[in-house]
């Protein structure tokens, strides 16, 4: 359990921008404690047999299939600073803002299963009878 994310001033603050981007930096901490997954499809044997001693990776179709795996990111700009500045410098702030401003606006959480919303119904009723 990871405690505390979004929380500011001793926890007397809460604040959404933060949350969300400590978010994405604890799913990179997550992704990188978890360990590689080996297999024989991630290990590309077949790959490697192709690709020779002298070869290269970068632009065999697997690696370009499967690149993006590794990390994805919803806020950080992974683009070269020539590209950052040509994009007009978005602030990662900024951009953290707006993105939580956009879910409060936008997000349409997914029902809970009926046998959930009914268990949770019968308590709302059975606590106001009390």
């Amino acid at each position: 359990m990871i405690y505390g994310v979004g929380m500011l001033d001793s926890a007397l603050t809460w604040d959404y921008a933060s949350a969300l981007l400590q978010n994405e930096f604890l799913d990179m901490v997550l992704k990188v404690v978890g360990g590689i997954q080996v297999s024989e499809a991630n290990i590309a044997y077949d790959v490697i047999k192709d690709v020779g001693p002298a070869g290269e990776f970068i632009t065999h179709d697997h690696t370009y299939n499967n690149f993006k795996r590794l990390s994805q990111t919803n806020l950080m700009n992974r683009n070269t600073r020539e590209n950052w500045e040509a994009d007009g410098s978005p602030d990662i702030v900024e951009l953290a803002y707006e993105k939580s401003l956009d879910i409060l606006k936008n997000y349409k959480p997914t029902p809970r299963p009926k046998i959930f919303r009914k268990s949770w119904t019968g308590s709302t009723l059975n606590s106001k009878k009390l």
